[in-house]
């Protein structure tokens, strides 16, 4: 299962996306692809990757990829994971 380790999370400049910066653990990881985002232990939201970039000007190799994800149609699901604050954490990736 491809695996994604967030080091920072921030928002885009128009404000409805949000990009985990970070790298890949393993696995390929492609746009359209799902994103697990664990709000509690037994719980979490699921969202489509609507982009991926690639940082190269980024000097931290930690760093170098973000994971888009829009959150236009659910700005409630976008302030929950704000709220979170993701960072040092693992994310699954699923088809």
């Amino acid at each position: 299962m491809p695996r994604f380790f967030v080091k920072k999370t921030s928002l885009t400049d128009d404000g409805k996306s949000v990009v985990f910066k970070g790298s890949v653990l393993e696995g390929p990881i492609r746009k359209g692809m799902t994103v697990e985002i664990p709000v509690t232990e037994a719980a979490s939201i699921r969202m489509k990757l609507f982009d991926i970039i690639h940082f190269e000007n980024q000097k931290d190799p930690s760093k170098k990829v973000g994971l888009v994800v829009d959150f236009d149609s659910e700005p409630e699901a976008m302030d929950i994971v704000l709220g979170l604050n993701i960072a040092e954490e693992a994310l699954n990736i699923v088809a």
